[in-house]
């Protein structure tokens, strides 16, 4: 039955319809078969996902506050999966609270998050590798908007590190790594090294170029922004000098 609800949820990714009727169904059962509780948390998280998509970060906090919950209820079965979506919401609580403004508690989130991963990712690389992925994205990022670039500035290198690993291998995380580039030309900056930031947000320029050739209509804007920040980092380093 878990993997049924499994293949289900992955088919409702990102309709948010769909998915409230998925929670709405996987309420009751899982309130007396803890073991759908991890599927139940997956779903809030998920439904709460498209709802932060969409602006909406009151709602996605009530969601992610339940799907918390259920994760700190349910059993030792399905211990991974239970771990792995507690882990996934704190990392989207962490995203939700910075885009609210309260930034030293996406810290907090985002840093627990991290810290989980870390320890769990050798016992289940594949299943906490992406999750270490958005909690050093996401801690690097809320510390950047409390001020201290000096302190985001290593996780971002540490995640550019990583994802130049595993880009050539797979392709799909070069969007990722042209952002994390692009994040990461802002912390140097921030840290005074400007030099460095202009080196690392026209490398994501580049990379952003060649998505955009095959996809025009979901990097435009990533283009733009990426050609912003490097015209303004040649900008500064002109009148440095």
């Amino acid at each position: 039955m878990a993997y049924r609800v499994a293949d289900l949820i992955q088919r409702s990714v990102g309709d948010l319809e769909t998915m409230t009727r998925l929670v709405a169904i996987l309420r009751p059962p899982a309130s007396v078969l803890p073991r759908l509780g991890a599927d139940l948390a997956c779903a809030l998280r998920l439904r709460a996902s498209v709802l932060s998509t969409a602006g909406r970060y009151d709602e996605a906090l009530i969601d992610i506050e339940e799907a918390l919950q259920v994760c700190r209820r349910a059993p030792l079965v399905r211990r991974i999966h239970t771990e792995v979506q507690f882990v996934a919401a704190l990392s989207l609580r962490a995203h939700v609270l910075r885009c609210l403004g309260r930034e030293g508690e996406a810290v907090d989130d985002a840093r627990n998050a991290l810290i989980l991963c870390r320890g769990r990712l050798s016992h289940a690389p594949h299943r906490y590798g992406p999750f270490l992925l958005t909690a050093l994205d996401e801690l690097a990022r809320s510390l950047d908007k409390t001020g201290e670039p000096g302190q985001a500035l290593p996780l971002g290198e540490e995640l550019v590190h990583i994802l130049r690993r595993l880009a050539p291998r797979r392709p799909r995380y070069n969007r990722y790594l042209a952002a994390s580039l692009h994040q990461l030309g802002v912390y140097l900056s921030g840290a005074g090294e400007l030099t460095a930031a202009l080196r690392a947000t026209d490398e994501s320029l580049q990379l952003y170029r060649r998505l955009d050739d095959k996809q025009p209509e979901s990097f435009a804007r990533h283009v733009a922004a990426a050609t912003h920040n490097r015209d303004l980092f040649l900008d500064r380093l002109e009148h440095q000098g």
